[in-house]
């Protein structure tokens, strides 16, 4: 598997991910058109933060890693982690995360955290399975347009 940084080219694939029904509402960002996309495509891409998992010439998987700053510059955060419906179930998940750990690692950092909707659960032991562990709930943190309503999440991590 290959992890690099998105280029122009993976506009298609990275809206597919972040598009799919079964993540979206997983996701930071609603469903939107594509030209809606367009605009928040180009804003991430400038960031250098949003990753792609090749596997077999084919985008199987997306990430974010956002390093924090100042006084908590030795944490990454991970954000938008999404493996394509029909990859689920094959190890790519856990390659993924056991790479952003050696890459924290090989950085000096000392923690990886992220968020997880509390009823993600497939999600939950997934970070589990990883040695992430959950240090409480964050009250009301992301809201659905779908729904109007807020939802909780859990603040997860691994000390490295």
């Amino acid at each position: 598997m290959q992890h690099r940084l998105i280029t122009q080219n993976d506009f298609e694939a990275l809206f597919n991910l972040y598009m799919d029904e079964s993540a979206n509402a997983y996701l930071t960002y609603d469903p939107m058109s594509t030209a809606e996309f367009n605009v928040l495509f180009n804003e991430l891409l400038a960031t250098a933060t949003v990753y792609v998992v090749e596997w077999n010439n084919e985008v199987v998987a997306t990430y974010r890693l956002v390093n924090n700053r100042y006084r908590q510059s030795h944490i990454v955060y991970i954000g938008s982690f999404a493996v394509k419906n029909n990859m689920k179930g094959k190890g790519i998940g856990t390659n993924i995360l056991r790479f952003i750990q050696q890459k924290a690692i090989a950085n000096g950092k000392k923690r990886i955290e992220l968020t997880v909707a509390i009823n993600n659960n497939v999600a939950i032991q997934l970070y589990q399975k990883n040695g992430f562990e959950i240090e409480g709930t964050l009250k009301k943190n992301y809201s659905l347009s779908s729904t109007g309503e807020y939802y909780d999440e859990y603040l997860m991590s691994l000390i490295l």
